[in-house]
């Protein structure tokens, strides 16, 4: 499949509009979802609903597309606030092993060596993770391994950084490694205190299950998770563990951009073009997460279907209309990629 065109509309009431996102006043409303169009041809082949918002610490929307009261799980983007419990207690972890931990990573050499690292200095083994094994989410590595005839390791899943942090806090709690995936286990009990803090809010008051990795996985309306994620980019107002925990964080993912995905992918990419102004993540079903550090504000994007190529599209939309300028790289189809710039243009 070959793209020829990228179109964003927007609907107000009945009228179909084209709209220029560089072009509007902050700050911007709109009850309707933004609507990705691929076309082929002068056609219009398929259709993906975004809800985007921009937020400060005071849960005041800068841009609010769609329903804020949606309710999202983030899936893998609550990594960064899983990590800050790690990071808020200070253990000896560096800027490479923090990346990996918050990362949805490629299962490439370099991430397995890093996560092998935590493991082996913190007296831990590979078979304490309960993650279970995956092929690589980056399609060349992908590639090797299925040529190689090996079945992957617990090690190449792409959340394996994320267990073996959580199996660090079981030691740093003197809690047991066992069931540390479990609700009720010390662990996952401090994760929900961190998530509390940042959302104000009982998260456990919301919809919950098991994220495909095996651990909690928690949901909020989408406006909650864009104060809480302002409230992890203005960090000047937490208190001083969760400052110079995240500060950790933003710090690693900015000078060891590689090991929060690998190559070919996007937060990778926004880390190593926009350094410490952006802390990014991404989720599975086509949630983003940005927390804008420079602007003390938190971006929150969520492609109602799950699709990833229109909300990456999204994503560099609402980057550029805030002056962020890099380039993306994002996937179109499942046998193709392509880069584009952040006004979604091929290039």
């Amino acid at each position: 499949m070959i793209l020829k065109t990228f179109i964003i509309y927007q609907y107000k009431l009945t009228k179909l509009e084209i709209v220029s996102l560089q072009n509007i006043t902050l700050p911007f409303s709109s009850s309707e979802p933004l609507s990705v169009f691929f076309s082929r041809g002068s056609g219009i082949e398929s259709e993906h609903l975004v809800d985007i918002v921009l937020s400060d610490t005071n849960g005041k929307p800068i841009v609010a597309i769609g329903d804020l009261e949606r309710i999202v799980y983030p899936r893998s983007a609550t990594k960064l606030f899983q990590c800050l419990t790690l990071s808020s207690m200070n253990p000896e972890i560096s800027e490479k092993e923090y990346s990996v931990i918050c990362s949805s990573h490629n299962g490439q050499k370099e991430h397995i060596n890093i996560v092998e690292k935590i493991l082996k200095k913190n007296g831990l083994s590979h078979e304490n993770l309960i993650c279970g094994p995956h092929w690589s989410l980056e399609k060349n590595e992908f590639i090797n391994q299925a040529r190689k005839y090996t079945q992957p390791s617990t090690l190449q899943s792409n959340c394996s950084g994320k267990h073996s942090g959580m199996l660090l806090l079981c030691k740093l709690l003197n809690a047991d490694l066992k069931g540390y995936e479990k609700l009720d286990h010390p662990v996952q009990k401090k994760i929900v205190e961190t998530i509390n803090f940042l959302t104000n809010k009982n998260i456990l008051d919301y919809p919950y299950g098991v994220d495909g990795c095996g651990v909690p996985a928690f949901s909020a309306p989408l406006k909650i998770w864009g104060q809480a994620l302002a409230r992890f980019a203005d960090d000047k107002k937490l208190p001083d563990s969760l400052r110079n925990g995240k500060r950790l964080i933003a710090n690693a993912i900015y000078k060891e951009p590689f090991f929060i995905a690998g190559d070919n992918r996007i937060c990778t990419a926004i880390a190593e073009t926009l350094g410490n102004k952006i802390t990014p993540k991404m989720g599975a079903e086509a949630v983003y997460f940005c927390s804008l550090n420079d602007l003390g504000l938190g971006l929150v994007l969520k492609c109602r279907d799950g699709s990833r190529r229109a909300v990456e599209f999204a994503l560099g939309q609402v980057l550029k209309l805030l002056n962020y300028n890099c380039l993306l790289y994002t996937s179109d189809a499942a046998d193709e990629r392509s880069s584009v710039d952040l006004g979604g243009r091929r290039i």
